[in-house]
């Protein structure tokens, strides 16, 4: 049960092989995709493509897929030695090649050895491309190896896939011959039927579920790679979504909480608002009378009375010329704030306009300076709004009352 529940949340219920093949001389891939139940394996899709973009069309995303190289960049011989040594059984087979920059596959059956090769690099580019499009190899296969997970649930003595035409005896594998000319055929695989451009393909997606094909590789850290990498981005993406529906449950359960005891609250908070009604009102009218006589006292503190004298006298110095936008008689020194007193400030005015002659405008400046109750001037801007006019705003500082 472990192991089952281990097994979806690691690859779910879908396995994918594709084959990368040739077929009229064009690159082809044949994919098929088995769907895993409790008890069974069942054919989910089968389709080919062109390109791995659009092989990305067809799969869900980030689906993990088992690899067959099985096109022109792979050799595949067959030997018969005493020797097992896989390094040893590779030289025999290809004489003088750098197997540094080979990946190989050895395959035992019976009495003798299917020895396939490919160039790593060839490979590791495939793999990037599959990865850049969203789509994670798990493991590879090279040729048409892979065909002895399936032999034993097919009865012929000469099975064919894509590219050829494969002797069996006992169910072992005794020549593989490469075909360009390979006719169409349907096989019965213990109660699914699968035709022989998808046998490959389908014996790719049923190994990684069966786990059965065991042929000697030199790629071993790199298959591990490749299913840890997936590994970790699989155990990301479930975190996630088993985060999400935690934080989803948990959020229910308190809004569950909250409304049972809500509605007792309510039903309490209501009798307690009856009750208090009366009482928040006359402690809101109080507040907003104590705040009104406040700010009347605050007014009356600031020598009110004097402002129309002041303001008359500067508005009888204005020339023609000037035209004037404000006058803020004891301006705040703060901004009103709820519950605070209003401070003012003192013996200022505030004067702001638009002049459309600065020689009026310099020689009106004069003229207020020379009032008694002035004790100085101060310029707080004075910039061109047009070449015949400009804004000024003045502060005009008082003597004390």
């Amino acid at each position: 049960m472990f192991e089952r529940l281990k097994s979806y949340l690691i690859y779910g219920n879908q396995f994918c092989g594709v084959e990368h093949t040739t077929y009229n001389n064009e690159s082809v891939i044949y994919s098929t995709v088995l769907k895993k139940t409790k008890k069974a394996v069942d054919i989910n899709e089968i389709f080919t493509s062109s390109s791995i973009k659009e092989l990305t069309s067809k799969l869900a995303k980030k689906q993990h897929l088992f690899l067959i190289i099985n096109n022109e960049h792979v050799l595949t011989k067959t030997i018969k030695s005493e020797q097992t040594d896989d390094l040893k059984l590779v030289n025999k087979a290809f004489p003088n090649i750098n197997v540094l920059e080979f990946y190989y596959e050895v395959l035992k059956q019976d009495d003798r050895f299917f020895v396939s090769i490919c160039r790593q690099s060839y490979i590791d580019t495939l793999i990037k491309t599959y990865t850049e499009n969203g789509l994670y190899i798990l493991n590879f296969s090279l040729g048409n190896s892979i065909l002895t997970d399936i032999v034993t649930y097919i009865d012929d003595t000469i099975t064919l896939t894509s590219n050829a035409s494969i002797t069996t005896e006992n169910n072992f594998i005794k020549s593989i011959d490469l075909s360009e000319s390979i006719q169409k055929k349907q096989y019965h695989v213990n109660g699914l039927t699968v035709s022989n451009n998808n046998l490959l393909s389908f014996s790719g997606a049923l190994s990684y579920v069966l786990n059965k094909y065991q042929p000697v590789i030199n790629y071993k850290d790199k298959k591990n790679t490749l299913s840890n990498t997936y590994k970790q981005i699989r155990f990301f993406s479930q975190f996630l979504k088993t985060g999400l529906i935690f934080i989803l449950g948990i959020l229910l359960v308190n809004f569950l909480f909250f409304n049972f005891y809500f509605e007792k609250v309510k039903a309490l908070n209501e009798t307690s608002q009856i009750n208090q009604a009366a009482k928040e009102k006359i402690l809101k009218l109080n507040h907003t009378v104590s705040k009104s006589q406040r700010m009347t006292d605050d007014m009356l503190k600031s020598s009110s009375s004097k402002s129309s004298f002041y303001i008359n006298a500067i508005v009888t110095s204005l020339p023609e010329t000037v035209l004037l936008s404000e006058i803020n008689y004891q301006p705040l020194e703060k901004k009103i704030k709820k519950d605070k007193t209003i401070v003012l400030r003192k013996n200022t005015i505030i004067v702001s306009g638009d002049s459309n002659n600065s020689q009026q405008y310099s020689k009106w400046i004069s003229i207020l300076e020379s009032i008694d109750w002035v004790n100085n001037i101060e310029v707080l801007d004075y910039s061109d709004l047009k070449k015949t006019s400009s804004h000024f705003s003045i502060k005009i500082n008082m003597t004390d009352d």
